[in-house]
This record gives structure tokens, sequence and C-alpha cells, in this order.
């Protein structure tokens, strides 16, 4: 869940129903920044830091294909975080536990926050009935959850807009489930 919050209504031009932004980005600039995070990622970064998950894409014909992409660990998010200088905290957290009372399922909800005061909230969970899930402790569940919410709330806040490892084994699963958390909300 990303919260965010309007401060100004955008100004618009009756003449040419162009918003008018104070703040738009120089292109120029815009580019250095993405091309100095790429520079980032190569020196701080090291094989470690990425896993390879095969993942089905459609090709030009419209075909599905099985093709190798690498996504970042948790590892990786760590090293940018410190990089950036970002703050996390857990702001939410919920537990589904069997009658047992071990843990079914757990969500988290974790604000990243950049020095300079912007922040981002982000959710996960993790379900005992993921694939490869079902004999974990209930450690490696609650663990789970919060390093997917974590690891999403860093990169939605350095502007990132990548997938963690994390988030890709559990894609591919969570959709399945039939999960209390995600009953409780039909939105995308």
């Amino acid at each position: 869940m990303v919260k965010a919050e309007l401060i100004e209504e955008p100004q618009v031009s009756n003449e040419t129903e162009i918003v008018k932004v104070d703040n738009f980005p120089d292109v120029d600039v815009a580019i250095e920044q993405w091309d100095a995070y790429q520079k980032l990622c190569k020196g701080l970064l090291n094989d470690t830091d990425y896993q390879e998950i095969i993942v089905k894409e459609k090709d030009e014909d419209g075909n599905y294909v099985k093709v190798k992409r690498h996504f970042k660990k948790k590892s990786a998010w760590q090293k940018l975080s410190r990089a950036f200088n970002v703050d996390t905290e857990i702001v939410d957290r919920d537990l589904e536990r069997t009658k047992m009372g071990r843990v079914r399922e757990a969500y988290y909800c974790v604000r990243a926050t950049l020095p300079n005061g912007r922040s981002v909230e982000s959710d996960a969970l993790c379900s005992r009935s993921e694939k490869g899930k079902d004999k974990v402790s209930d450690h490696t569940i609650m663990s789970t959850a919060k390093t997917r919410a974590t690891n999403r709330a860093i990169a939605e806040l350095i502007g990132a807009g990548e997938v963690s490892a994390e988030e890709m084994s559990a894609e591919r699963t969570v959709v399945e489930n039939k999960s209390k958390f995600l009953k409780e909300d039909n939105s995308s």
C-alpha cells in the first residue's frame, strides 16, 4: 500500500489545458541521475546480490517463452538503502495463525524515509500456502513478508521501479492462494 498526499492542486491553463508544474524535472538532469543510479548499482552490487529466476514472457509474436531474468535480492536493497541513507520502520504487522498456533500468513507494512523527509509505505505478505513455504518455520514466514515489504518500500522510494527477487518468487503463487488479507481488498 503506497500512501501519497497531494500538497497543491496543479494549475490548468484554460487556453491549452496543459497542467503547469513548477517542479517539472529537467530532462538532462533526470537522465544524469538515472545514469548515476545505474553506475552505483554496477559499482556497489555484485553477482551475490542477484537471483536468477526463469519467468514467462510474451515474445514479439505474442507467444509465451521462458526467459532468465536477474532480480535484486535483499542484500542489494540493503546496500542501496545504505547508499541513499534510507531509514525503514515497521508501521503495521498482522499474523494469521492456524488452530495449532503456527503462523499461516504474515503481513507487514514498512515505511522507508529519506533524510529530506520524503517517505513511502509499502506492504507485503507471505503465506505458508506458497510454493516451498509449507514446511518452513514461523520465523521464515514472518521475515519473508517483512523483507518483501522493506525491499518494495526502498525500491519505490529511490525510484528504481524494480521488483526484488523475493517479490518475484511470490508473484507466481500468491495470486493462486485464498488469503484472508487478499480477500479483504479486491483492488489491484
